[in-house]
């Protein structure tokens, strides 16, 4: 009987996960389809270009926290990152009087070391990435304040607002990112050998390891690159507010860890896909933009998101034991 249990389950969760996909897609078409009847303005043509630029910043980032979580980590650390890239991009720019790129290739830069040295402290230093990211979060948020004086940084250049605000022909600019960012993503996760080995040790680390996966140097990897996607996100709101805000990136956070699990990335690592998290993006974007069309307190979009997460991590949890 216990054998026949052990030949069942592979395939009894394999057809969860896509029941978990299926889900996903039908909620945000029921959501879609009950805001476009129900709300009045929800399909007004500039409200949904509104819509779809918003989430694009927050798809942009969570496609770069997928990657921790698909390890079976979680990077703490991304809102006090966000604000750090965009305090120090709008300083380059304004104070410095960098060019653009310039100022935004420093900055991509910083984020790529900031990650660097989350995954030292974690794989290294033996700290969970809970802990050593969190440490990390207390730091840079300080140094947020401290080099800012607590004040957003104003004066950019009127030309870097095309890159939160531009569009290209009807497409708002930020979208084009956002495709581009979901196109790498996916073929890195499903055709290159990092994106396997990313999902080999988010399943099973000792596995991994004896398979021959250098284990160490994909967690760091995968720390690298949320950490690049967070700037990449902070450079596109920074162009959007046009203003460097080193809080800026604090209540994205958890808006961001909410679209990777919502999305149908496990939090014990291994389970997870790009396009869920762009669609967990969207819904999120929909509950948001219904409760603003519709006037609802501001403080009640956090408890719905709140019973959301709490919603899908209890889903996740039990998911895990049944396997």
């Amino acid at each position: 009987m216990e054998v026949s249990k052990k030949r069942i389950w592979p395939l009894f969760a394999n057809q969860t996960s896509k029941i978990k996909e299926a889900a996903i897609v039908l909620l945000f078409i029921l959501m879609f389809i009950f805001a476009s009847i129900f709300v009045e303005g929800f399909l007004n043509q500039d409200n949904i270009i509104n819509l779809v630029r918003q989430i694009s910043f927050l798809a942009i980032i969570g496609l770069g926290q997928f990657f921790v979580i698909l390890i079976g980590g979680i990077d703490m650390s991304v809102g006090a990152s966000i604000g750090l890239v965009s305090i120090v991009l709008a300083k380059l720019m304004s104070v410095y009087q960098l060019p653009i790129f310039v100022a935004i290739i420093i900055v991509l830069l910083l984020a790529l070391i900031i990650g660097f040295i989350n995954g030292l402290i974690s794989v290294y230093g033996h700290v969970t990435p809970f802990i050593a990211t969190l440490i990390t979060m207390i730091i840079i948020t300080g140094v947020n304040l401290l080099f800012s004086n607590g004040i957003p940084i104003s004066g950019l250049p009127s030309e870097f607002n095309f890159l939160g605000a531009g569009y290209i022909g009807p497409i708002p600019f930020p979208i084009v990112i956002l495709i581009l960012v979901g196109l790498v993503t996916y073929v890195l996760t499903t055709n290159m050998k990092l994106g396997r080995s990313l999902y080999a040790v988010g399943g099973n680390l000792e596995a991994s390891k004896l398979s021959g996966i250098n284990v160490n140097k994909i967690r760091i990897y995968a720390f690298m690159l949320s950490s690049f996607l967070a700037g990449v996100g902070a450079v596109l709101v920074t162009s959007r507010t046009m203003s460097g805000q080193p809080t800026i990136g604090e209540s994205m956070l958890f808006d961001i860890i909410t679209v990777v699990v919502l999305g149908g990335t496990s939090l014990a690592g291994g389970r997870g896909k790009v396009i869920g998290v762009i669609i967990a993006a969207l819904i999120l974007g929909i509950i948001d933009n219904v409760m603003v069309l519709t006037g609802i307190d501001a403080y009640w979009q956090q408890i719905v998101k709140g019973i959301i997460l709490g919603i899908v991590v209890i889903i996740d949890s039990h998911s895990r034991k049944d396997s």
